[in-house]
């Protein structure tokens, strides 16, 4: 896979104008052609059976004929030799006058020759007195008509006649008769030879005769067994050698047409087996006929198709070169736009369609990029001093840290444990908010924040209030907002207690469903509506619940959620957020942040 894909790659062309070239060869040219030459060669195959068709009727009317022919003489033999005044002349030659015998043998003669194409019948008759009777007009005078030797083997053999259908059977012995003579000895009712019949068929005219009635200028050949030619209808036209045994081979028993295409020729050459001759008949058909025209279409269809690649190459290489020149000056832009500090554009007149359209959206890109690099460098410099100023304003806390430190070695030293441990609370806080890279901590972490600040808040409110923690150390390592919780225990402080004298109590509970971490913070302080009535009266407005939810957006998208749930008395704030627990390596953990499987 790897080899023909590096195969294709090669061979492929690289410009785009020689692929559109490469790509009309490749799927429409070579497709068409392809197509054209198996229509060609289908049609050209379907019309040569069809012609095969047609000669093989051809045929079997000949090979009709030939089996009449030979039925016939047949026939005609055993006709003369039953009949009686036929035996009485041959018998008894003195009873009649000559002319006489010759008038009732002549009408005799004519009387077997009334079917089709008895005209090339030949008719001779002769006794043992050397009387001679034809139905025809010879020259010949006196002498046998079966020559000796074949006469002595019909008389010692035990059959009485002789068909000539081979080369073979008209050897020495019968003095190289010409084919189809039939020899024949009459005998009378006691089989004794009273006379000797030859029926003489001049085939090579009768054969020319019955093909030129049905010829539709195709030629006819017949051979004997061996596959030797005997008769054709048009001298000095030869099959070519081989091409005979061939056929004889393939001559199917079914019937169906037998046919070769002789391509030094360029013909069609049917054949027909004649069983009671033991002959092929053969024609040869000039495929010239018919196929000329359609070898004309054919090459006109490739001439056009050669036309069309001529006019579809110049065409393409236009376009393309329309398409190319404006890519190659954008290419060319695009490495110079570097070098000219994005200060660059390609025109727009001139050009149309979706050319215009790319040029237009590289000038766009150019200006926007331009714009963007601006951007980004004031930004840059915006963050360089945003950087400066978190630089100055991280002095500051730094400092009271130090000062907090030293007020509680102060109070260590003067024995004022409480006011060491509001330092050290207040120190945890500040530290915190120091560390402003991190926005997610330990819920455990978050816990130490909150009882550092509630530390505080209880020795500020002279005890007001107690906490409680509902929390599973299963989920010490959950990531929590950093001072989530807090805001929202600040919050039921400052709301839910600002008119109580005492009895406050928070609950803080984190339990998790589903993959979710809840948090909830309980306070049973006096409840949202109430608290809103002492709003007005605040000079400063705190973080609030609004600042805190878009915390949470920013963190976890629309997977966060807050509800403020009324209480009686005192309100409930529910947090939830995906499970996110992140165990330190020393612990066991993995020291990466994972799902965890106890919020199931």
């Amino acid at each position: 896979m790897k080899l023909a894909k590096q195969l294709m790659n090669r061979i492929t062309p690289a410009k785009l104008k020689y692929r559109f070239f490469f790509a009309f060869i490749l799927f429409v040219l070579i497709p068409i052609a392809a197509i054209q030459m198996y229509q060609y060669s289908r049609i050209k195959t379907i019309i040569e059976y069809r012609i095969s068709e047609v000669n093989h009727n051809q045929l079997e009317q000949v090979a009709q004929s030939l089996e009449e022919m030979k039925s016939k003489i047949v026939m005609s033999m055993l006709t003369l030799e039953k009949d009686p005044s036929v035996i009485s002349i041959l018998q008894n030659p003195d009873r009649y006058e000559r002319s006489e015998r010759s008038a009732l043998l002549e009408v005799r003669f004519q009387t077997l020759q009334t079917y089709t194409y008895s005209s090339y019948v030949q008719y001779s008759l002769t006794d043992h007195y050397g009387n001679q009777y034809r139905s025809f007009k010879s020259e010949e005078t006196g002498g046998s008509i079966i020559p000796e030797k074949g006469l002595a083997s019909l008389l010692n053999g035990d059959v009485s006649y002789k068909l000539l259908l081979g080369e073979t059977d008209s050897d020495e012995l019968w003095n190289h008769s010409p084919l189809f003579t039939l020899y024949s000895v009459v005998k009378d009712s006691n089989n004794e030879p009273i006379g000797r019949l030859r029926i003489r068929v001049d085939f090579r005219e009768w054969f020319k005769s019955v093909a030129k009635e049905i010829s539709t200028g195709q030629l006819y050949f017949i051979s004997d067994a061996a596959g030797k030619v005997i008769a054709q209808t048009k001298s000095g036209i030869s099959l070519r050698p081989g091409i005979v045994q061939e056929l004889i081979s393939r001559q199917a028993d079914n019937g169906s047409p037998v046919y070769t295409i002789d391509n030094s020729t360029n013909s069609l050459i049917n054949i027909r087996y004649a069983p009671s001759l033991d002959w092929y008949i053969f024609d040869l058909f000039p495929m010239d006929v018919f196929l000329g025209d359609l070898k004309a279409t054919q090459d006109q269809v490739l001439v056009t198709l050669y036309i069309t690649l001529g006019i579809f190459t110049a065409v393409t290489l236009l376009i393309s070169d329309s398409i190319t020149r404006p890519l190659q000056r954008l290419q060319r832009k695009m490495a110079g736009m570097v070098e000219q500090n994005l200060k660059t554009s390609i025109p727009v007149d001139g050009y149309k369609g979706e050319i215009l359209g790319l040029n237009q959206a590289f000038n766009r890109m150019v200006l926007d990029i331009h714009h963007l690099v601006r951007r980004l460098k004031l930004e840059e410099r915006q963050k360089e001093a945003l950087h400066f100023q978190m630089l100055l304003n991280q002095i500051n806390p730094h400092f009271l840290l130090n000062t907090l430190n030293s007020i509680k070695w102060i109070a260590l030293d003067q024995q004022n444990e409480e006011i060491a441990q509001i330092c050290v609370s207040l120190g945890k806080l500040l530290e915190s908010g120091l560390n402003s890279e991190v926005e997610l901590i330990h819920l455990k972490e978050e816990i130490e924040l909150i009882r550092a600040y509630v530390y505080i808040q209880n020795y500020r409110y002279d005890q007001l209030f107690d906490i409680a923690y509902e929390i599973d150390q299963a989920y010490d390592y959950a990531l929590v907002p950093k001072l989530g919780l807090q805001t929202l225990v600040e919050n039921a402080i400052h709301h839910g207690f600002s008119q109580m004298e005492s009895g406050g109590k928070i609950i803080i509970r984190a339990y998790a469903e589903h993959k979710t971490l809840h948090l909830e913070v309980i306070d049973n302080g006096i409840g949202i509506e109430r608290s809103k009535q002492f709003l007005t009266r605040r000079s400063r407005k705190g973080i609030g619940l609004e600042n805190l939810r878009e915390r949470y957006r920013l963190l976890f998208r629309e997977e966060a959620e807050m509800h403020l749930i009324p209480l009686d008395p005192g309100t409930k704030v529910k947090l939830s957020f995906p499970l996110l627990v992140s165990i330190p390596y020393g612990l066991g953990g993995f020291g990466h942040v994972e799902h965890s499987d106890r919020g199931r």
